[in-house]
């Protein structure tokens, strides 16, 4: 009977040195994640926020003041005009972030984010509420999948980080 009772508590020594050692493990893995998920956050936060303007309404200024007041973000001191042309575009730095006023008669936004799918470019589109009416124009969002749509400044925000915790 005795060798039967130190045979059984051995065996749940075993069993216990076996559950902390995958509680060990399990921890060890998912703080590896989160630091690597950590580290990319903190590496796209360096990424250039860039407002482009697709009309003469100049509405995006104000809204910029606001995202650049957190000191969090690289924003770009400039608020470029695409209005006539994408060819700024070229020039501005491929690791970074379009925020784009919408404007439903401007006639680019297939060409703009077939730009930003080259290169890998994230494409927050700022509109008020109910703005779009266009399918058209919510067909070509939807078919990016890093193009989201905003329509406060506090949303813009979530988008913006959450944005950058993934890409």
């Amino acid at each position: 009977m005795k060798n039967v009772w130190n045979f059984l508590s051995n065996l749940s020594l075993i069993y216990w040195i076996i559950w902390i050692l995958l509680l060990i493990i399990s921890f060890v893995i998912y703080f590896w994640k989160w630091c690597k998920l950590q580290w990319r956050f903190w590496k796209n936060l360096k990424r250039k926020i860039y407002f482009l303007e697709v009309s003469n309404s100049k509405d995006l200024q104000l809204l910029k003041d606001q995202i650049k007041n957190l000191g969090l973000l690289d924003i770009d001191e400039d608020i470029k005009d695409i209005s006539k042309n994408l060819n700024i575009l070229q020039t501005l730095k491929d690791n970074a972030i379009f925020i784009v006023r919408y404007n439903e008669w401007y006639s680019n936004y297939k060409e703009l984010l077939e730009e930003a799918k080259n290169n890998k470019i994230p494409v927050i589109i700022y509109a008020k509420q109910g703005e779009i009416k266009n399918s058209k124009h919510w067909e070509i969002f939807n078919s990016y999948i890093f193009c989201d749509v905003a329509n406060t400044s506090n949303r813009l925000v979530i988008i913006l980080l959450n944005i950058l915790k993934i890409v």
